[in-house]
């Protein structure tokens, strides 16, 4: 029953506070989140239920620090694409080396891809490769990201 509509999650007041607990650490227990919570562990597991069954959570994964990893650059990369070519680019493209996320955008651009680098130096030979895969692209604009804060709490 995935994407099933779920009641609206302002009915439930715990629904935000399980939703934030889960995004802070996924591994945590229904008894955790139920002690912080005052809610039953059958309740807390009724709710997440609810919450997967309505598409609400769509999967439990990891946070990976790029520079532990030994990819310290992180860039944003604005591209210009050909006319209603931009589903074109994200299919060829999303599970492609260093990319990270790519976003269809509205605006002067189209698209901008986020990737991770080891060095300044493998962003050129990456952007030429990805022109070769996609001749679509006709213009690309790279961004350094300087720093960045996360929300830790969920944007929610």
């Amino acid at each position: 029953m995935e994407g099933t509509p779920m009641k609206d999650i302002n009915e439930d007041p715990f629904i935000l506070k399980i939703l934030k607990e889960l995004y802070k650490n996924s591994k945590i227990t229904y008894k955790e989140i139920s002690e912080k919570l005052g809610i039953s562990p059958v309740a807390c597991y009724n709710r997440v239920q609810a919450l997967r069954n309505a598409g609400v959570i769509r999967k439990y994964t990891i946070d990976v620090d790029p520079k532990k990893l030994g990819y310290p650059v992180k860039t944003l990369i604005e591209l210009k694409v050909e006319y209603s070519a931009s589903s074109k680019i994200v299919e060829r493209l999303q599970n492609y080396p260093h990319i990270s996320k790519i976003y269809i955008i509205s605006g002067e651009k189209d698209a901008i891809i986020e990737a991770y680098f080891r060095d300044v130096e493998e962003i050129t030979p990456f952007l030429k490769k990805i022109r070769e895969i996609c001749p679509e692209i006709r213009e690309t604009v790279t961004h350094l990201v300087l720093g960045e804060g996360i929300n830790s709490e969920g944007w929610w």
